[in-house]
């Protein structure tokens, strides 16, 4: 029988609640006496005394019913042994050469090694095994930890025909794509499952259907219509509006072959590149009609809108050129000359460059907004064509369909090349919490990009999951917790958190100005208010570690042995009342 059914049986029959209830008098007391030398008082260490002896003191003061107690009991000898691994002695004086010795005696010990690989401070999670927490979650900048799954379309067409323009709804975290040949739109949740598919009705009698390949979204809080979804279908020459249950309430007739579509949060207007006319149709969101259509260069074919001021940059695919439009939409400039087939552009606010995607030429060209003037074009992957910028990162993100890869650039410089998955026309980002979503037209495969919960900048040694997966079915009782970093650095409060039965937190923090030990060769720190701690599944210890550092913990414990716990357990509630 495993241990955690021998306990499960044994917590049945006394009540759990007892139990932790003595374990609770025990700690409260251990706490109290750790508490005192820091708090000052009757009990308070004096300053001439050094943390050895401090140390010493901890270990002298044993409550003679606490289980780390073995000669103390009244009843020891007829209860037999411990229900606690380990056999410890209690109020033996120690000197500085015994110190240790004494602890390695009486108590298991584990050794936690932690280093951080990378060049920033990263948090770190240790324990609590109920929620089997990442020892440090990846970070945005933690290229190396992105991770992707997949939507297949299925028999059913769960995800659509032929997927092309994808959008994350800020209102409802929805995700919605538009499915060119088979005429809707898929709607997934937060977490990726397909809950919805809306139906796009071509106009009249066509029998082509209306072609849905591009929306947006209407990302602005404080309008009244925030969360309206809008569709360019590039046949019939339509927007399709899509309100936020999911219903086709309006439609709206605009140039010749709209093929591109985005919302201008400056002035909550919306822009549709009409490739067939080469011209911009501008829909007003509040009455959902044209406001004005601009004429722009040859075959326009997308839209990035730079957020602070409204100014609008048309992708002119026929022209090799970019049509510059203001908020009062008027064309005020076309900047020429910058590359072959232009496809898709993204706006990075840390530079204020336009990168625009040069399809034949295998690059992206970076355009300084205050000159308008392009920059020297970055090498990318084969075939590049859409581009996105990730605020969670502040990275641009290219996706190669020649190659099945993203170039991920910074500035001006590929820093990393993923391949995650198949690689096509369209790509769109959750800007809340990065999460990439680009589509396959070919094979109806949607992936979805995003990080792992464990960051591979932390290591530590192999041993700590086994440890953690025993500790959360065999509780164990902290002695004595001893830190040993490398370099100079140290972080300034241990947390310790502890979860409740009604799943509420309760932090302890721990500041480590008062635990640093001079007389010890390298920076060490022995945390006495550690003792009495319980390592369990619910309780975890939370702190930080600085970049290239390395941390090792020595841990003294006591840990219960399911078989005596019942035994000890009845005992110690017949001495509670005498």
């Amino acid at each position: 029988m495993k241990k955690s059914t021998e306990i499960a049986f044994i917590m049945a029959g006394i009540g759990i609640a007892a139990l932790w209830a003595m374990l609770g008098r025990n700690r409260k007391r251990r706490s109290s006496l750790i508490e005192a030398p820091i708090k000052g008082g009757a009990n308070a260490i004096p300053k001439n005394k050094n943390e050895e002896d401090a140390f010493q003191e901890v270990l002298d003061d044993i409550n003679p019913y606490d289980p780390f107690n073995n000669g103390g009991h009244p009843n020891y000898n007829r209860l037999h042994k411990n229900p606690f691994k380990g056999l410890g002695g209690a109020g033996v004086k120690l000197n500085n050469t015994s110190l240790y010795k004494k602890l390695q005696q009486n108590y298991e010990s584990t050794q936690l090694t932690l280093t951080n690989t990378s060049d920033i401070e990263r948090e770190v999670r240790l324990w609590a095994g109920n929620k089997k927490p990442p020892i440090s979650p990846a970070l945005p900048g933690d290229i190396a930890d992105h991770v992707f799954r997949t939507i297949t379309a299925s028999v059913n067409g769960s995800t659509g025909i032929y997927p092309q323009g994808i959008v994350v709804n800020p209102y409802n975290r929805f995700t919605y794509i538009a499915n060119q040949l088979s005429h809707n739109i898929s709607v997934l949740n937060s977490d990726g499952i397909v809950i919805s598919l809306i139906p796009i009705i071509a106009n009249g009698s066509s029998p082509f259907g209306a072609s849905p390949v591009d929306l947006t979204v209407n990302s602005h809080p404080n309008s009244p219509n925030f969360g309206k979804v809008y569709v360019a279908n590039v046949i019939g020459d339509t927007v399709k509006v899509i309100n936020q249950q999911l219903e086709v309430t309006t439609t709206i007739l605009v140039g010749k072959r709209p093929i591109g579509i985005t919302f201008n949060s400056f002035n909550s207007n919306v822009y549709v590149a009409n490739i067939g006319d080469d011209t911009v149709s501008v829909i007003d969101t509040i009455t959902e009609t044209i406001l004005t259509t601009i004429i722009v260069g040859k075959a326009p074919k997308s839209i990035t809108i730079r957020p602070d001021n409204g100014q609008v940059y048309v992708i002119n695919s026929g022209a090799n050129s970019i049509s510059s439009i203001d908020v009062n939409n008027q064309v005020i400039d076309t900047i020429e000359n910058i590359g072959n087939e232009l496809a898709t552009a993204s706006y990075n606010p840390m530079n204020n460059h336009l990168y625009v995607v040069s399809s034949s030429k295998n690059t992206v060209i970076p355009i300084h907004l205050d000159t308008n003037v392009p920059s020297t074009a970055i090498p990318v992957g084969a075939n590049p064509y859409h581009i996105l910028y990730n605020p969670n990162n502040e990275l641009l993100y290219v996706g190669n369909r020649a190659d099945n890869t993203y170039s991920i650039i910074d500035t001006d410089t590929v820093i990393d090349t993923l391949s995650l998955g198949m690689v096509d026309t369209s790509m769109g980002i959750d800007s809340a919490t990065g999460m990439i979503f680009s589509s396959d037209s070919t094979t109806g495969v949607v992936t979805l990009i995003s990080y792992s919960r464990e960051s591979n900048t932390i290591l530590i040694n192999g041993g700590y999951y086994a440890k953690r997966e025993d500790f959360t079915f065999n509780p164990a009782i902290v002695q004595h917790v001893k830190f040993i970093l490398s370099g100079t650095q140290r972080f300034k409060v241990l947390k310790l958190e502890e979860e409740s039965v009604t799943g509420t937190t309760q932090v302890k923090p721990i500041s480590f100005s008062s635990y640093h030990n001079p007389q010890n060769f390298g920076n060490v720190a022995e945390v006495f208010e550690m003792k009495g701690a319980i390592i369990d599944g619910k309780n975890g210890w939370v702190f930080k570690i600085a970049g290239k550092q390395t941390i090792t913990i020595h841990t003294y414990y006591k840990q219960f042995e399911s078989e005596n716990i019942l035994e000890y357990a009845i005992l110690n509630q017949k001495n509670s009342k005498v």
